[in-house]
């Protein structure tokens, strides 16, 4: 699991010196795994769309569970509990956690 994950890691690191306007196409995984190595980098996952109403917020998971909160002005509503593929800029922060300011959302269902 751990030689996955960072094959993937390595994959992506290519992927992201292909061009800065690029997105980083990657897992869920390992945005949690490494999440301090795509601080600041425009990124391409998918995971299932899930939400919570107090208060409302949104974010994506995979299987393993691995999450990652959704900001943005997008409708995500419609699309819960659907899997998506989401492309925004992933920010980690140790007070806040992990979340991706949405700039397109997709449905792959």
């Amino acid at each position: 699991m751990r030689i996955k994950l960072l094959q993937a890691f390595a994959t992506t690191l290519l992927l992201a010196g292909c061009g800065e306007s690029a997105p980083v196409k990657t897992t869920l995984s390992a945005l949690s795994e490494v999440q301090k190595d795509f601080d600041g980098r425009l990124v391409m996952v998918s995971g299932t769309l899930r939400t919570f109403d107090m208060p409302r917020h949104y974010w994506i998971e995979n299987d393993a569970l691995d999450r990652v909160a959704l900001e943005g002005a997008i409708n995500f509503a419609p699309l819960v509990s659907q899997t998506v593929t989401v492309r925004g800029m992933f920010r980690y922060d140790t007070e806040v956690g992990r979340r991706i300011e949405v700039d397109e959302l997709v449905a792959l269902e």
